[in-house]
């Protein structure tokens, strides 16, 4: 069974830029995007695969960019690989409620 980790995280900040320092944070960390869910643009929910050894790190350098909840994280083992999965659900404070995504107009 695959060990799991629920963070919460808040921003302020645009959420395109947030969106893509959190991508960038994410794969310097080694670890990767499974799946994302946007909710208008009050939120985003995210499920990242992490290898254990790098939970420490990933959570110190997400917290540079937003407020993150605590670490409730115990590694016994600093050498780890096994996989575990970050389910993270980060709030915008600039969020309407209302995204509108732009759609180019295609000729034909």
């Amino acid at each position: 069974m695959q060990k799991k980790l629920f963070w919460e995280a808040v921003s302020n900040e645009d959420r395109n830029k947030v969106i893509n320092q959190i991508k960038d944070i994410i794969s310097k960390n080694s670890a990767y995007i499974i799946n994302f869910n946007m909710f208008s643009d009050l939120a985003l929910g995210l499920s990242i695969g992490v290898e254990e050894n790098k939970i420490y790190e990933l959570h110190r350098s997400l917290c540079e960019i937003l407020t993150v909840s605590d670490l409730k994280f115990e590694n016994n083992n600093k050498n780890g690989e096994e996989e575990w999965l970050i389910f993270m659900n980060v709030s915008f404070g600039k969020g309407e409620g209302a995204m509108k995504v732009v759609v180019p107009e295609v000729p034909g």
